[in-house]
């Protein structure tokens, strides 16, 4: 895959399936991602009816950190029928990302969140990279889902204001022209090009790294050093 940055599929604009796949690295113990992009499986096993538009992931609990810098977009309530919660959404340029892609910023959007946690941020925060964002909860707060945060990235070509409408289910929910979803994955290995078979090598965060010269995302759960007290994302 030594071309795969110029190939547009890699990118799955449109909740197209890409191929690529976690490979978490041996010396840390990571909580997993367990719904891919464009898969019509859920974290239960269960078959969707719709392919996924992002990547679940997370144990009930776990700290959701910042996969890059940036800044806040938006905050606000959602509800996507399973009930009342929070969502975020993170905005990220190219050149912050130490990218040479033709798309000049990035959206990170987490949702499945506690409104209550994460109501401090305010439009136009500045975020870090591996900054804790909230805590891995529950579709809509219910007890009746199993825990995960879902998260998108949009790939924006021109800034713009964002408009907002409704839902079936009476959410809200954000509208941006040239918004067009893209896997997470393709973002996770911009520092280091897929395997033959598509694996993508998941970078954690560890605290202290200095990541200034790191190119796209790292990963937004945290990974436990094998065979050490403390873990990557702690701090």
């Amino acid at each position: 895959m030594a071309e795969w940055k110029g190939n547009v599929d890699m990118k799955g604009y449109d909740i197209t399936a890409t191929g690529l796949k976690p490979r978490y690295p041996r010396e840390f113990d990571c909580s997993p991602l367990t719904s891919l992009y464009a898969s019509w499986i859920d974290v239960d096993g269960t078959r969707r009816n719709e392919r996924h538009s992002g990547v679940d992931g997370g144990r009930l609990g776990d700290w959701i950190l910042a996969p890059g810098p940036g800044t806040v977009r938006a905050v606000w309530k959602a509800d996507w029928g399973w009930g009342s919660e929070g969502a975020l959404l993170i905005e990220h340029t190219s050149s912050g990302l130490n990218m040479t892609d033709d798309i000049p910023i990035f959206y990170s959007e987490f949702d499945h969140l506690s409104l209550a946690e994460i109501e401090h941020f305010k439009v136009g925060d500045r975020i870090v990279r591996g900054q804790k964002l909230a805590h891995v909860f529950r579709p809509g707060g219910n007890d009746e889902y199993l825990p995960e945060v879902h998260w998108e990235v949009w790939a924006i070509e021109k800034e713009e204001e964002l408009s907002w409408s409704t839902n079936r289910a009476g959410g809200r929910y954000w509208i941006s022209p040239s918004a067009r979803l893209i896997d997470p994955l393709y973002m996770l290995a911009q520092n280091s090009a897929p395997d033959s078979d598509g694996g993508v090598a998941v970078t954690p965060f560890v605290a202290g790294d200095d990541y200034r010269g790191f190119h796209g995302f790292t990963y937004i759960l945290p990974c436990q050093a094998q065979g050490k007290n403390g873990h990557a994302g702690k701090g």
